[in-house]
């Protein structure tokens, strides 16, 4: 019997080529011809390689086709039962015993309701046993099958190519099976594939279409809901990206009905006192951060757990001087009595951010963000529905800022626990040198964060500086509907970050690419579409919403929404460049933006009020966007040279 062994490559090592060779060559197997088909340069699918190698072994006159992946190795020491080809005695299709990941498999089954494949990892009581399909990865075949039942279908090009082979083979009369005695294993390369969920899901729906019944098609049907979400969940960074953004859009939604309460109870005078106690409670929360967060995505996956503690720690001592110096700094300015009031209770927001933003940190390393979208929109609606209770009931601005401090206070009552859960033994510990070392890698990331917060906080201050409380009242309420919409670039930056750094962790710069091109696409066409969608229909809904002093925020909305695509874009290409260790590029972007931001708007605000930081916010992003790609495009080509 003559066996033409057929491997397909794609960007396969040389090595392992010749490791093939000289473990075909060390089989049982005395008449044989090795087929080496590289699909590297056209990219064709797996099948359209094994049939271009099953071709040439006709052709030779070959009578048994053994088809593998390069990254398996016959383990000839688990041969202890007769040989590589005892099976062809007991079938016509057949394969080994599969070891991949610890696991060792033996053949598959299909679920017959849902027609799906699934390996099988228990071992069957008899040496040689029937199995719906055989893995890919190795599998050999008679010539009478494909005689009869022909080539492989080419139209699967990944995946499922096998399952389809052997359902064709059994509906033709074949046997197919497996000889669990002899063990191989696969290094499964193809696990670091991006797209090979995308393959399994499609092919596997391919092949319900193609061979399925009535009632199976309708039983996928109507679980449908429940098969996107077992697909949702295998793909961590949209698992998380989109739950961020759903629990978000909703806390959103939520602020935003309150917005409109505050707006249609208060003038814009009292809305500025809102306004101005959160513009200030903001101001110094990067120091609070210290480039914490940052630093945790980056770092904390590479180093040992009982750095939580430490970084933990750290967090609280950051609350503390950011508390003292926030509180004096209110003094400093000189608020009036009612402003200075609400900043004081506010400011229970930075102890609350210490404890929930650790959390934060945790549950994005582990890659399970969507525990804190569950937990931060359970207190987004607690948290407005009391605040329009106490608005309806007092009609006092300040009534709003006392519910702000009583909830925040349990907020952060609340993630303290969640924290120590999450991570037994957690305790706060003054480690002056752990502290200082994590200041020295993080000390980047507060610096930008500084520079950020004061250059997107500067046209409110200097808009009440150079013009009054009216004027941000007015140009606040327009930008709200800008700020509503944050959250798509919170929850890009939490998903996207600990895969960025992963992939440079594993020096894939494929990988890293080809997610850059993928997530700007993706955030382009969100951020503009939604941008376009609000530019064309305010001018016909707002004004249902905003009346009096108000309608004229309309015209800041219709200009500054802009910059949210562009928002959207310059998180990835920032996000980039932190990965790649360019931390100090992105410093002297922000205060290239600080500098214009001070210096335009203190030139046009006089003259033009309330809309010159809309169209100066827009130009500000467009530069960034600009000038952060072209940045991040140097620094890869560096980072992989």
């Amino acid at each position: 019997m003559k066996t033409a062994f057929i491997f397909t490559l794609y960007k396969t090592p040389k090595s392992e080529v010749e490791r093939l060779k000289k473990e075909v060559k060390e089989l049982d197997v005395k008449d044989y011809s090795i087929y080496f088909i590289d699909n590297t340069e056209n990219n064709r699918g797996y099948a359209v390689g094994v049939n271009e190698g099953i071709r040439k072994g006709l052709k030779d006159g070959a009578d048994l086709f053994v088809v593998a992946n390069p990254d398996i190795s016959f383990n000839r020491r688990s041969f202890d039962g007769g040989g590589l080809l005892a099976g062809s005695k007991n079938f016509d299709i057949w394969g080994l015993a599969m070891r991949q990941e610890g696991k060792i498999y033996y053949g598959g089954e299909l679920d017959k309701l849902r027609m799906s494949g699934g390996l099988i990892d228990k071992k069957p009581p008899a040496r040689f046993e029937k199995v719906d399909f055989v893995s890919g990865s190795l599998m050999f075949i008679k010539k009478k099958v494909i005689d009869k039942v022909g080539l492989l279908d080419e139209s699967y090009f990944l995946y499922y190519e096998e399952v389809d082979y052997c359902f064709r083979a059994r509906r033709s009369g074949f046997k197919v099976g497996i000889d669990s005695s002899l063990i191989y294993d696969h290094f499964e390369v193809s696990r670091d594939n991006p797209k090979k969920n995308y393959y399994l899901f499609k092919n596997r729906l391919k092949f319900l279409l193609k061979y399925g019944t009535v009632k199976q098609k309708l039983y996928e049907l109507i679980r449908s809901p429940k098969t996107i979400y077992e697909e949702v969940i295998k793909r961590p960074f949209y698992f998380n990206f989109f739950s961020l953004n759903v629990s978000s859009l909703i806390n959103k939604f939520l602020s935003f009905i309150l917005f409109l309460l505050l707006i249609r109870t208060f003038a814009p005078a009292e809305y500025a006192v809102y306004t101005l106690a959160w513009t200030h409670i903001g101001l110094l929360l990067p120091l609070l951060d210290f480039g914490t967060t940052s630093y945790g995505l980056v770092y904390l996956p590479k180093e040992e757990q009982k750095k939580t503690s430490t970084l933990f720690s750290f967090r609280i001592f950051l609350s503390v001087i950011t508390l003292i110096l926030t509180l004096t700094l209110a003094f400093v300015f000189k608020y009036p009595p009612q402003i200075l009031l609400a900043i004081i209770l506010t400011s229970i927001v930075i102890l609350a951010n210490t404890f929930s933003g650790t959390f934060l940190i945790l549950s994005s390393v582990a890659e399970k963000s969507y525990l804190v979208s569950l937990v931060s929109m359970v207190f987004q609606l607690v948290l407005v529905a009391s605040t329009i209770v106490a608005v309806l009931l007092s009609k006092n601005i300040i009534s709003v800022f006392v519910i702000i401090f009583i909830l925040y206070g349990l907020y952060g009552l609340v993630n303290l626990l969640l924290i120590k859960k999450q991570v037994p033994g957690l305790k706060f510990e003054v480690d002056l040198p752990a502290w200082l070392n994590i200041g020295k890698k993080s000390i980047l990331f507060l610096v930008i964060s500084l520079l950020a917060s004061f250059y997107s906080k500067t046209d409110v201050l200097l808009l009440n500086f150079l013009k009054g409380a009216q004027d941000v009242g007015i140009y606040s309420a327009g930008h709200k509907f800008l700020a509503a919409l944050m959250f798509m670039v919170t929850a890009y930056n939490i998903s996207a970050m600990p895969m960025f750094s992963r992939f440079i962790r594993e020096k894939r710069k494929d990988l890293f690419i080809l997610k850059i091109k993928k997530d700007a696409v993706l955030l382009a066409m969100l951020g503009g579409g939604v941008a376009i969608l609000i530019f064309l229909f305010s001018p016909m809904i707002l004004p249902l919403f905003l009346k009096g002093d108000y309608s004229q925020s309309i015209s800041v909305l219709r200009v500054i929404i802009f910059a949210l695509p562009l928002i959207l874009l310059t998180s990835v290409s920032l996000n980039g460049l932190y990965a790649v260790g360019k931390v100090k590029n992105v410093i002297y972007l922000f205060l290239f933006q600080l500098a214009y931001n001070v210096v335009f708007n203190y030139i046009f605000i006089p003259k033009f009020g309330f809309i010159a930081p809309a169209w100066i916010t827009l130009g500000g992003e467009t530069i960034n966007t600009v000038i952060s790609f072209t940045i991040l495009k140097y620094a890869i080509d560096k980072s992989f040279h």
